[in-house]
């Protein structure tokens, strides 16, 4: 499903239109309900793109600081009683 501008004809302004099994509706000319269900689509379609900049965001977040965990723990400072603590 994706919603695309159909082309213009001389005088007439462009509609949204929904493409769905390769079908093309226009929404302005769909039910209320069909045209709730498409804004939902929609929204999700957002929230999905906003959530993959998150997760991506993430795993860029969890390289750095487990380079940085690499760096630390292979090159630990020079002291002289170091103590290792174990997790519980």
């Amino acid at each position: 499903m994706s919603t695309e501008e159909m082309n213009p004809q001389v005088g007439q302004q462009e509609e949204p239109v929904l493409v769905l099994d390769d079908k093309k509706y226009v929404i302005s000319e769909l039910s209320e309900e069909a045209k709730y269900l498409v804004a939902c689509l929609n929204s999700l379609a957002g929230k999905r793109q906003n959530l993959q900049m998150e997760l991506d965001q993430v795993a860029v977040a969890t390289e750095g600081f487990t380079t940085k965990l690499k760096e630390v723990v292979e090159n630990p400072p020079e002291e002289e009683d170091t103590e290792v603590v174990e997790a519980e």
